[in-house]
């Protein structure tokens, strides 16, 4: 979004240009006395707007269960089959500090999800779909040279949620157009167990015409039992049979959790339309395995984003 950002602070300096050249000569000859423009302050805000065919998180197109896809009517991935609105916003600081907001519409409801694991008789999860909303902050600093570093968090809200907020720290390393992070998840929620670790490699790339690529790999390490994913009844505190996990809302016969494993490797190009403040965006997705093991669909996802 940054090179969005920056085009359209451009295209906003270049019209008011031409507003001021059409004011006439009298203007133009006072301008020795007008004050010089102010210097840029230390802070960079950029705003966002987003329409993506659907949303897909790290990679889980297919299912987080531990068989057959359970389907969004199931309160399973992706986290939006159809087209999603996403919006938000980030400040980044001249020393180092930044901090943002990102949030989404969901196609199924974390707040009659989370109520299943107690109340086996809710299967409509369709109601009251959920909305996701990121709050984050981070420190980036220098270590030598082109190496880099960032530490920071993200606390996810969810409106309309149950047992589905989180927080999750984030420690990464920097070096030109690479990127490596970490993020562990601090708490049980009904999507992740407490010490679940996301792992990325990302590789940004400006190419020809004004496009830029990034390439993502992603991994897991995972926590094989939690309050809400694993191989015991929450509803009953028994244990699933041998053949069985725990998921969404009993115990299914599948693949038992995984400790780990490939998640996906997504493949993005994208830039500005013309010199509008629109960007577009599309990203193969290659799928890899759940936290039970089970193989992701590969995808393609496309999105229109208005920065401002």
């Amino acid at each position: 979004m940054s090179t969005l950002h920056s085009l359209y602070r451009s295209v906003n300096a270049g019209a008011l240009a031409v507003i001021f050249l059409a004011a006439g000569n009298a203007a133009a000859e006072t301008a020795d006395m007008a004050p010089a423009p102010e210097a840029p302050g230390p802070w960079t805000v950029t705003k966002h707007i987003d329409l993506a065919s659907r949303y897909v998180l790290r990679g889980a197109t297919t299912t987080y269960g531990n068989g057959a896809p359970l389907g969004n009517s199931g309160g399973d991935a992706p986290e939006s089959s159809s087209a999603a609105l996403q919006w938000g916003f980030d400040a980044v600081h001249s020393s180092g500090w930044s901090f943002g907001y990102w949030a989404s519409t969901i196609n199924y409801s974390y707040e009659q999800l989370g109520k299943s694991y107690a109340d086996r008789s809710i299967t409509d999860f369709g109601k009251n779909k959920s909305i996701e909303n990121d709050f984050y902050g981070a420190y980036s600093g220098n270590i030598a040279g082109d190496l880099g570093y960032t530490l920071g968090g993200t606390g996810y809200y969810y409106i309309n949620g149950s047992h589905a907020n989180a927080l999750e720290t984030k420690a990464g390393l920097t070096y030109g157009e690479l990127a490596f992070n970490a993020q562990t998840l601090l708490n049980d929620t009904v999507w992740g167990n407490k010490g679940d670790t996301y792992w990325t490699a990302v590789w940004t790339k400006p190419i020809m015409w004004g496009l830029t690529f990034t390439g993502t790999l992603g991994a897991y390490t995972y926590k094989k039992e939690g309050k809400y994913l694993g191989t015991t009844d929450t509803a009953t505190g028994t244990s699933c049979a041998a053949n069985e996990s725990f998921v969404i809302n009993g115990c299914f016969a599948g693949n038992r959790p995984s400790s780990g494993g490939f998640r996906h490797l997504t493949l993005a190009v994208g830039g500005p339309i013309g010199s509008t403040p629109v960007s577009w965006n599309v990203q193969g997705i290659i799928g890899g395995q759940n936290r039970f093991g089970i193989h992701q669909n590969n995808r393609i996802v496309g999105m229109l984003s208005l920065g401002f």
